[in-house]
């Protein structure tokens, strides 16, 4: 399990406990529900911060990716040849000991 679905479930949870604590006066649960909830804030906060700066980061990865590739298609040329040729290879040795 990753951290954020720990902590979807975490707030999942939490939420599920504070409806059932809803009926319940006391000034004491009433203080807890309030830190609580200000807690699952925090926590939606935190998460939807950290998928937004992990999709810029991504966005910046694969922007230059991009310019490098625009400004030196040949080398991408050649990795791409490269790459192929070893997948080729391993595909070809692995079936030629199954034989």
């Amino acid at each position: 399990m990753d951290k954020n679905s720990s902590i979807n479930e975490l707030v999942t949870d939490a939420e599920a406990l504070l409806s059932k604590l809803g009926d319940i006066k006391s000034p004491d649960i009433q203080a807890l529900r309030t830190k609580v909830e200000s807690g699952i804030a925090d926590a939606k906060k935190s998460v939807s911060r950290q998928a937004r700066a992990g999709a810029e980061h991504l966005q910046e990865m694969t922007e230059s990716v991009v310019e490098y590739v625009q400004e030196n298609p040949w080398v991408a040329v050649a990795a791409g040849t490269a790459i192929a040729v070893a997948l080729i290879y391993i595909a070809f040795s692995a079936r030629s000991e199954d034989d």
